[in-house]
């Protein structure tokens, strides 16, 4: 049996209960908040705030416990702070678990199931590593005396986990458990945010425990960065063609504005990333511009460039390699400088290169106009749809982008749209948008969420939908339905293949046999429309922001 679970914190005190439930491998919770832990006479009663781990109390509960097993009562419904949201596949929980960390800025827990429930959240694990958002995997697997048994669902767990996560432990019995739970939080909430995967053998949830509470573990903040660099990166952007390149967890509103105001003295071009964790746009913001996405445009937009100081990111690279171009994208001769690395703290940074140039005011040249009225009539085309979606968006959306080739088209205009955030595909591994959206509308219920999706990466992670629906989220899901994995066909191109058959075309397609949309998400519980004229899109898409619930819009392009 495979399913995946994950925890968020729902309290008004920003804590969350752990619980451990006798019998099972799994930990319920947040490491944020208090956990129980019945032993055989008493009930250890555990406090966290924040990464801090203490002693609260310790309760004789009244409780008999079994002396073997140590079962008790204390269950996740004991404990409502705990918001529990069940996905049918590994891959909506790990990408649920990326999007509300993007969101809330601190990390829920994914529970998975053994090695091959890992194996199935594998992809959207390597998406929130490299978004570096702060992530808990909590990995069951069976208990110690039973591996050398190779039972079904045994795996080289260890490795597995290693190879997409920052930190990885294993608690082999009840003793070790807390020390270990109490190092995973920290590690996954170490700045900017790193997964941590703790490994649980199941017959940690049934042994004694006798060991000492650990000690509290003290917050990792950001690294502190080499500040004899600040006189010269200020130099390198006073230089004609020169660029701020930040990135990583610094593009909120804040750290946008300082570079905003850089920018203004110096006359560097501000430029991020081809896909980002989430930058805050819109209209009245500074603009950021992104490095395109194909490797030519990219050293284009590159060329001719004196000098680079990077803030939160580092010198950009191509998605693939492609014969007799190069991967490293930035011009041989500009100078580079990394003031920032993505660890180290960009904001300090900025703030330091404010005062070094003296930048105070903002050139409104540099800030996010208005966006154009948009169509209000004709054909529901992707030359309009970007004008449509960007003015009928209300202010403080989410987007959770994943439209790959459509969105070079629609996102564009989206820039111009009201105060906004925008998350993109930041690993490459399709199948994110969806349950993205669901973690970026459980830490944020009051702000709507759209997802630009297309349809192949959708069909993915489709079960998001239903968790989607049981949760009630007001998410907005534009399906671009072009029956094909049309990026892939571009990339194909660019390697060499120029002409190709109707068997290996067949292999890209989605048409035989078509995907009946309107079925797939009526029957996980999501209303679905397919608009063909503009007034259609904007009646059903106005209506579906504004209410709650989900909404499943599909275009034919």
């Amino acid at each position: 049996m495979m399913l995946g679970l994950m925890l968020f914190n729902c309290s008004d005190d920003n804590s969350s209960t752990i619980v451990t439930e006798s019998g099972t491998s799994s930990i319920l919770g947040e490491w944020n908040g208090t956990m129980i832990y019945p032993s055989t006479e008493y009930q250890y009663t555990f406090t966290f705030d924040n990464v801090n781990f203490n002693v609260f109390s310790e309760i004789y509960n009244g409780v008999e416990y079994d002396s073997i097993t140590g079962s008790g009562t204390y269950t996740i419904d004991n404990n409502p702070e705990i918001r529990p949201v069940l996905g049918l596949f590994e891959g909506v929980v790990t990408g649920a678990a990326d999007g509300y960390a993007r969101m809330a800025e601190k990390s829920a827990a994914s529970l998975l199931h053994l090695g091959p429930g890992l194996g199935n959240g594998f992809a959207n694990i390597h998406n929130a590593k490299k978004a570096r958002s702060p992530m808990l995997n909590i990995v069951g697997d069976h208990a110690t005396y039973h591996l050398k048994h190779n039972a079904p669902l045994t795996s080289d767990l260890d490795n597995l986990a290693k190879s997409a996560s920052d930190w990885v432990g294993r608690a082999t019995s009840s003793n070790d458990l807390c020390d270990l739970g109490n190092t995973a939080w920290q590690k996954a909430n170490a700045f900017p945010g790193q997964v941590s995967t703790l490994i649980v053998s199941a017959d940690s949830a049934w042994g004694n425990f006798d060991s000492k509470i650990p000690a509290p573990l003290e917050k990792l903040d950001p690294e502190s960065i080499d500040e004899s660099q600040i006189k010269k990166s200020c130099e390198i952007l006073q230089k004609d063609n020169s660029i701020l390149f930040i990135g990583g967890k610094f593009l909120n509103e804040e750290c946008v504005t300082l570079a905003a105001k850089i920018s203004s003295k110096t006359g560097c071009r501000l430029v991020t990333d081809t896909f980002v964790s989430r930058i805050r746009r819109g209209e009245g913001l500074p603009i950021i511009e992104q490095v395109p996405y194909f490797a030519e445009s990219a050293a284009e937009f590159l060329k001719n460039t004196s000098g680079i100081v990077f803030i939160g990111s580092r010198p950009p690279v191509s998605f693939f390699a492609y014969p007799d171009k190069e991967s490293f994208l930035t011009p041989k001769s500009s100078e580079i400088l990394i003031l920032s690395t993505p660890e180290q703290d960009g904001l300090y940074a900025l703030k330091a290169l404010v005062d070094e140039s003296d930048g105070k005011e903002i050139t409104k040249s540099l800030l996010q106009s208005k966006i154009e009225d948009m169509p209000m009539t004709g054909d529901l085309s992707i030359d309009n749809l970007g004008l449509l979606i960007a003015n009928l968006m209300p202010e403080e959306s989410i987007v959770s982008d994943e439209a790959a080739t459509s969105s070079f088209l629609v996102t564009p205009q989206a820039l111009k749209a009201k105060p906004h955030d925008w998350l993109t595909l930041t690993g490459g591994s399709i199948g994110q948008g969806l349950p993205l959206a669901v973690g970026a509308a459980i830490a944020k219920p009051d702000r709507p969420v759209i997802t630009l999706h297309g349809d192949g990466g959708a069909m993915y992670t489709i079960q998001a939908l239903w968790s989607q629906a049981r949760e009630n989220l007001n998410i907005t899901n534009i399906i671009f339905a072009n029956n094909s994995y049309e990026i892939l066909k571009i990339e194909l191109s660019r390697v060499g293949a120029i002409k190709t058959g109707k068997r290996a075309d067949s292999m890209l397609s989605l048409d035989n046999p078509p995907l009946d949309w309107m079925s797939l998400s009526k029957s996980m519980g999501v209303p679905c429309y397919e608009p063909k004229e503009v007034e259609d899109f904007i009646k059903i898409f106005s209506s579906a922001v504004k209410e709650p619930g989900p909404t499943t819009i599909v275009v034919h392009i």
